[in-house]
């Protein structure tokens, strides 16, 4: 349905002036060649709540390509990329905007949790809507001349927004697209959501019936990265509270969200999306599924090492720097909010940042024999200065002169 309510004043407000001249070049060449263009989805969400606009996309009722092509006639961008099969298109404006197009279509989802197939290119916009996830990702915005700037609402995304309501647009929603469930979790830490009373009954039969290990784990994982890339705390919480974990097979843990962060505040890890999912995440399938980089699999072999190992024997600096040396951040991290084991800060705060100054070369002009015992005397030195008895690296050089002694 039409809506009375039109974002013309948000979109030059909140949009660079160079995005708002490329949607008015877009709208004077719809309306030159009859055509019918609208902003979709995020962008229209985040033009609602005053929120940052990340990317811009615009559906073609009918073929993105053709208009896009429509685009270069009036030497105004050029296309970057073209996905024949989905009929979409990149485009950078002379401006330097960028810009994704998109036919409309219908799509239906032969085998769960894989990609869709499509089943109908330059179809209705509101056929268009219907395949989307939620309500308020389903809002589009008219850029033709006419009615530029009105917001077109068919599943009531605006009073979801207004009441800070999570709906998914059918029943078959996480069956299809089981990452929607991480999706949705992203939305409510993002815009302070709930999830209506259907939507939550969905998704709760969906993680206690329907699990499957046949989805497409890709998916899964960008998501998860999306979301706890964030870090928000709040996200965390919901992830164990409404049983979210259970669709990577996690285990729950007595950890809340905003202790990780404030961790994730203090040491600036790397990947902060794995210090959440590492410590609750520990099915190695899982873990393989997910097909993780070498250093984002590392992150789980150093975390498994150091949970299976001792730690009560160690007493002193050096033994507590040799426990973690060379275990990444995120692994230490995660062990801490897992045992409360101070000596993983004491490392992190205090003695991981301990090097020696003196090299293999300088310890040879004091007489120091190459090969093994330059290894020996480099860890004499190390162990004395995390125990303060070295402090400098002139007190560096007077120990090892007297050794040589």
């Amino acid at each position: 349905m039409n809506t009375s309510i039109n974002l013309t004043k948000q979109i030059e407000s909140q949009l660079s002036k160079d995005i708002t001249e490329a949607l008015k070049l877009c709208s004077q060449t719809a309306f030159k060649y009859e055509y019918k263009i609208y902003l979709i989805g995020g962008v229209v969400r985040d033009l609602f709540l005053n929120k940052p606009v990340k990317d811009i996309d615009i559906t073609v009722e009918g073929d993105a390509i053709k208009f896009c092509h429509e685009l270069i006639k009036e030497n105004i961008c050029k296309i970057t990329q073209v996905q024949e099969n989905l009929k979409t298109v990149k485009v950078v404006f002379n401006n330097g905007v960028e810009i994704d197009f998109a036919s409309t279509r219908q799509e239906f989802y032969p085998k769960r949790g894989h990609l869709p197939v499509v089943s109908k290119i330059g179809c209705t916009l509101e056929e268009d809507v219907f395949r989307r996830d939620f309500t308020i990702n389903s809002l589009a915005i008219s850029l033709n001349e006419n009615h530029f700037g009105d917001v077109i609402d068919y599943v009531g995304g605006i009073k979801d927004l207004e009441q800070k309501i999570l709906k998914v647009l059918h029943d078959n929603s996480f069956y299809e697209d089981p990452s929607r469930i991480i999706r949705g979790l992203k939305f409510a830490a993002r815009f302070n959501l709930h999830r209506d009373k259907h939507t939550r009954e969905l998704q709760d039969k969906y993680l206690e019936t329907q699990l499957s290990d046949d989805i497409s784990w890709s998916r899964i994982k960008s998501e998860l990265k999306q979301t706890f890339s964030l870090n928000i705390a709040r996200a965390f919480d919901m992830f164990i509270a409404n049983n979210t974990y259970k669709l990577v097979k996690a285990k729950p843990v007595d950890v809340k969200g905003l202790e990780i962060k404030n961790l994730v505040d203090k040491f600036n890890p790397e990947h902060v999306w794995l210090m959440y999912l590492g410590t609750v995440l520990e099915d190695e399938k899982i873990i393989e599924a997910l097909c993780f980089t070498r250093a984002e699999k590392k992150i789980f072999t150093d975390k498994f090492y150091l949970l299976n190992n001792d730690l009560s024997l160690i007493n002193t600096n050096y033994d507590i720097y040799k426990f973690f040396e060379n275990r990444s951040t995120e692994a230490i991290l995660i062990y801490y909010l897992l045992t409360d084991r101070k000596e993983a800060l004491i490392y992190l705060e205090k003695l991981a940042p301990t090097r020696v100054e003196l090299c293999g070369e300088d310890l040879k002009k004091f007489g120091v024999p190459a090969g093994k015992k330059i290894g020996i005397m480099l860890e004499e030195l190390l162990k004395n200065k995390l125990s303060g008895n070295i402090k400098t690296k002139a007190d560096e050089v007077k120990f090892v002169k007297s050794k040589m002694k």
